[in-house]
């Protein structure tokens, strides 16, 4: 390692003009940097990271094994932020709710979902929140109704997988084997974090399964859809699509504004050609509003020559949202039109639903003031930007 650190002041670093620095909220990029402004060696950077995000210790001073002039380098300069379990709430179908107290005061909810075969629960999935509310203010969404508070930095990220691990293994479920980040949020919108996470997992620095069983649901961000692929191949893809109509999409997620179905289309196909994944689309289905005959062959053509899952989305209560599960008989109606064109198909009846943890029901209150901002109140032509 340069000896940086050694020839320039440390408060001239632009890391260190405001401190103490959240460790749990810097890049990676920005950890390697200021390791070397701080000539602090890369054996003992790793260290660090590990004790941070995979054994989330809530200060450094928990380290017995920290060098003391590592210490000394970083006293007073840097801050760790730890998320508490606020509550556990168990559904009738065998799913948990947790719910999170992060350090500003704000909540966050990760979902255990144990995976029932042949009578017994061999394994469970952990779905986790990227962001406390959304952006993006989709018509059936109980997150998207509380407007846009922030993201979850890497820390938080990395605190859920590591406590719904930990409940797991206490309630004696089963271990855990999928992560998916289908929670509060939209987690390309916070791509950084996001992306930063996974290489913590697959370097074994932070806790959760390989990332060949991680998947990662959008709204269709296309352009963080392009760096999922090149940066993290072994990753899976799921996309929101609810309809494969650009107007009536809009009406549904008024995202669709940004995000024309041709540009995820193509970022679609070319996820495929870099990844040789089947990328999965999810389709909500609701009453009167997409799922009719017509609406499945506009799915239909919109796949095209695409190698596709299909997951269709039955529809969880949300209060304040009006729009309806569609009905059984509608839903095979529409479910034998994509079957007939030769797509793979699987229904989702979503777990947790009596806890208000199934799709589209994680809502949370924070005691601060959210930020009033949604795609509804500040629309405008450009797709939002990662990690904004």
């Amino acid at each position: 390692m340069s000896s940086h650190g050694k020839d320039t002041p440390m408060a001239d670093h632009h890391l260190l003009k405001k401190t103490p620095v959240d460790l749990g909220r810097l890049s990676l990029s920005e950890w390697d940097e200021l390791a070397e402004h701080l000539d602090i060696m890369p054996g003992i950077l790793q260290r660090i990271r590990r004790a941070v995000f995979l054994q989330g210790i809530p200060s450094l001073s928990r380290m017995d094994d920290l060098p003391s002039d590592v210490r000394q380098k970083l006293a007073g300069k840097v801050i760790l932020h730890d998320s508490r379990l606020k509550s556990l709430t168990r559904s009738s179908d065998g799913s948990l709710k947790l719910t999170l107290l992060l350090h500003d005061d704000h909540l966050a909810e990760t979902v255990i979902i144990p995976e029932r075969k042949e009578g017994s629960i061999k394994k469970c999935a952990v779905s986790i929140s990227s962001q406390v509310g959304c952006f993006f203010g989709c018509s059936f969404c109980a997150t998207g109704q509380m407007g846009f508070n922030r993201n979850l930095s890497t820390r938080e990220l990395a605190d859920q997988v590591r406590l719904a691990i930990r409940t797991a293994e206490e309630e004696k479920i089963a271990p855990v084997t999928h992560l998916y980040f289908m929670g509060m949020g939209e987690p390309m919108h916070n791509y950084r974090a996001v992306s930063d996470l996974i290489t913590l997992i697959e370097s074994g620095e932070a806790p959760g399964p390989d990332p060949s069983r991680i998947t990662i649901s959008t709204v269709g961000l296309y352009r963080q859809i392009g760096m999922l692929a090149s940066d993290h191949p072994k990753v899976k893809l799921a996309v929101s699509i609810h309809s494969a109509n650009q107007e009536k999409r809009k009406e549904i997620m008024p995202i669709s504004a940004r995000l024309p179905l041709a540009d995820i289309r193509q970022a679609i196909a070319r996820h495929q050609r870099l990844t040789g994944h089947r990328v999965t689309l999810q389709y909500l289905l609701l009453d009167g509003v997409n799922d009719s005959p017509d609406d499945a062959a506009a799915l239909v053509r919109f796949i095209g020559n695409l190698n596709i899952n299909i997951t269709l989305i039955m529809y969880n209560d949300v209060a304040g949202c009006r729009v309806r599960r569609t009905d059984i008989e509608k839903m095979e109606s529409f479910r034998n039109v994509l079957v007939r064109a030769g797509h793979p198909v699987d229904v989702r009846w979503c777990r947790g639903e009596d806890i208000f943890a199934g799709c589209g029901q994680l809502q949370v209150s924070a005691s601060r003031k959210r930020t009033n901002m949604s795609i509804r109140s500040n629309a405008t032509d450009r797709q939002p930007d990662a990690g904004s």
